[in-house]
C-alpha cells in the first residue's frame, strides 16, 4: 500500500472509531431521557434519580471525548508552541496526585508519589506535562481494583528526571503493547477501552513535542508501568 493510501486508511479508521465512541454515550443518554419523558409518572423517585444520574455521566463522558479530540487536533498542529519553563517535577507530581486523592480513596486504591529529596529542575511545558500525568494516573486508576496501588516514582537519570507511573492493575497483553499509543487502534485488552482511545495518544504526542516519548511495560493481571524522561533545565533540547 502506498504511503498516501495508508494514511487515508488510518484516517478513515480513526473517524470510524471516534464516531463509534461518540455515538455510544449519545444513544445511552437518549434512551434514558426518552424513558424519563414517556414514563416519568410511572417511575419512582429513586428510579428517576438513577436514570438522570446515568444520563449525566454519559453527558460528562461525551464532553471528555470532545475535549480530547480538540486537544489532539491542537497538538497535531505543527505551529503549536511550547511554553517551556523550569520547574520541580516532584512538586508537579504531588499536586496532580492531590487532584486524584479523593477518587483513589473512594476506589480503595493506595495512590502516592515517591521521590528523592533532591532532583534537578526540569525544563518543559508545565501545563502539558501536567496533562500527561493526569492522563497516566487516570488510566492507572481506571484499571486498578480496590486494594491495589498506583505509584508515581521520580528519580534522577542522565538526561534529567525519569518519571514512572505504575499500578497493580489488570495489565496489558503482550500483543497489544506496541499499539497502546496508536490513536487508530483498539484492542480487546486495550487500556483505552471506555476512555475514547485518545488519552494515551495525547500523552505520547505531548512527549514527542518535547523530543521524548512514553514507554510502557506490562504483564497481564500484574500491572503496568508507563515512564518518560524530562530534561534537566540546563539540558533541554530545542522545541520542535
Amino acid at each position: 500500500m502506498e504511503p498516501q493510501e495508508h494514511e487515508a486508511q488510518l484516517r478513515s479508521d480513526l473517524i470510524a472509531n471516534v464516531s463509534h465512541d461518540l455515538r455510544m454515550p449519545l444513544v445511552a443518554m437518549r434512551g434514558y431521557l426518552e424513558l424519563l419523558a414517556s414514563r416519568s409518572e410511572q417511575l419512582s423517585r429513586e428510579e428517576r434519580q438513577r436514570y438522570v444520574a446515568i444520563a449525566l455521566r454519559q453527558c460528562e463522558h461525551l464532553g471528555r471525548l470532545v475535549d480530547e479530540l480538540l486537544e489532539l487536533a491542537r497538538l497535531d498542529y505543527k505551529a503549536a508552541p511550547l511554553a517551556r519553563e523550569s520547574f520541580a517535577a516532584a512538586e508537579l507530581a504531588s499536586d496532580v496526585v492531590q487532584k486524584f486523592a479523593l477518587a483513589a480513596e473512594r476506589q480503595g486504591v493506595d495512590l502516592a508519589t515517591v521521590a528523592p529529596e533532591r532532583l534537578p529542575l526540569v525544563d518543559a511545558d508545565l501545563g502539558l506535562i501536567e496533562r500527561v500525568l493526569d492522563n497516566l494516573i487516570d488510566n492507572a486508576l481506571r484499571h486498578t481494583p480496590s486494594g491495589g496501588s498506583v505509584r508515581i516514582v521520580l528519580e534522577r537519570d542522565p538526561a534529567g528526571v525519569r518519571v514512572r507511573v505504575s499500578d497493580t492493575g489488570s495489565g496489558i497483553a503482550a500483543g497489544d503493547l506496541p499499539h497502546v499509543f496508536d490513536r487508530h487502534w483498539r484492542g480487546a485488552s486495550s487500556r483505552r477501552a471506555g476512555a475514547g482511545g485518545l488519552g494515551l495518544a495525547i500523552a505520547q504526542r505531548i512527549l514527542a513535542l518535547h523530543g521524548g516519548r512514553v514507554e510502557v511495560e506490562s504483564e497481564l493481571a500484574r500491572g503496568t508501568c508507563f515512564s518518560f524522561s524530562l530534561p534537566a533545565a540546563a539540558m533541554a533540547p530545542a522545541a520542535r
